[in-house]
């Protein structure tokens, strides 16, 4: 027994013995991850665009937009009948909500419409495309080098299109602890959205819209595989 207990003893000197204070293994209660954790500066918001508005109306938008950030509501729209709707109620509103909308017809600047909560933010501020908004709205292609944009860490605000939101939120949620783990996932989407076609997309957008099961054998395998990956990692990074 007495040997056994010797055998233990000079183990665990040898164990601990290279654990010295700057130790970052999390033995002296210090953890420290081995890859710098870079948090990402853009935020994102839900792009409104005039179908979607036309058909769930300022609640519905608003309710969908919480999924996104329960929180706090960002918006992205160029339409002009959301924006002048959205003005008029944003006062009214006792949550955190914030729209950005164009400063002009060129849409290359756009500037915060703010609820009272919300108006820490300089209604002053004007952004720019491509240089502090990823043009998303305009080309969803873009999103398919999220990452790579995400990497450089230089925009604000990231528009998202409904259809695609929450599987983007999640990969963004991953990507500071664990980028190829990111890019696996965004490559797993780019795959099943281009797999899609018209009439999926279409039925995608009404599944969000009205709020249809996210899961049915009517579905085709295209849409299962996009609804899939969205399921997927809503549940693991989402909740």
């Amino acid at each position: 027994m007495t040997d056994n207990m010797d055998n233990f003893k000079e183990l665990a000197e040898i164990v601990m013995g290279c654990h010295d204070d700057d130790c970052n293994d999390g033995v002296n209660g210090s953890y420290k991850p081995q890859r710098k954790i870079e948090f990402l500066k853009a935020r994102l918001a839900m792009i409104v665009d005039h179908d979607l508005y036309q058909h769930v109306g300022m609640d519905g938008v608003l309710s969908l937009a919480t999924k996104l950030n329960q929180h706090s509501i960002m918006l992205f729209s160029t339409d002009s009948d959301f924006i002048r709707d959205f003005t008029a109620t944003a006062e009214k509103l006792e949550g955190l909500a914030t729209l950005y909308a164009p400063a002009d017809d060129s849409l290359t600047t756009f500037k915060p419409i703010c609820s009272p909560k919300a108006a820490k933010i300089p209604k002053n501020k004007v952004m720019t495309r491509d240089t502090d908004i990823l043009a998303s709205f305009a080309d969803e292609d873009l999103l398919y080098t999220l990452c790579d944009v995400q990497v450089k860490n230089e925009l604000s605000l990231i528009p998202l299109p409904v259809t695609d939101m929450l599987i983007l939120k999640s990969i963004t949620t991953v990507q500071p602890y664990d980028l190829p783990l990111a890019r696996h996932y965004l490559r797993q989407y780019s795959d099943a959205k281009k797999a899609l076609s018209q009439e999926d997309f279409a039925l995608i957008r009404e599944i969000k819209e009205k709020g249809l099961p996210t899961s049915s054998d009517s579905y085709n395998n295209e849409v299962r595989a996009f609804l899939k990956i969205e399921k997927k990692l809503y549940l693991q990074y989402m909740n």
